[in-house]
């Protein structure tokens, strides 16, 4: 039963992510800051409860990967806008938080 949860919930990932990639690469063609703005909304959530999960879990990968996305995101939006200055100083402030999730992972091993 588990494993059968296990590819339902896979499938409905890969089906969401499948039915919206062509909405998502015209937002990104047209530099549209409110699908930026929707995206890292989301990341944010998810992020918050990774954070929840590296203190009651150490599991500070989970972290860093959910940090790293956000990174590619904004790095993404850029490319299109990059006359942005307030994502631009966004993205140096989580660049910043990245390098330290990473610096805790690497040196607790």
């Amino acid at each position: 039963m588990l494993r059968s949860h296990r590819g339902s919930v896979a499938a409905v990932i890969l089906g969401v992510c499948l039915s919206v990639s062509p909405s998502v690469a015209w937002a990104w063609e047209m530099g549209d800051r409110q699908a930026y703005n929707n995206k890292m909304a989301i990341l944010k959530v998810i992020l918050e409860s990774a954070r929840e999960r590296a203190i009651a879990s150490d599991d500070l990968e989970t972290m860093c990967l959910i940090m790293s996305i956000g990174n590619d995101v904004t790095e993404t939006y850029l490319r299109v806008r990059a006359d942005d200055a307030l994502i631009q100083k966004r993205l140096k402030g989580m660049r910043n938080d990245l390098t330290a999730c990473l610096a805790l992972l690497y040196n607790r091993r």
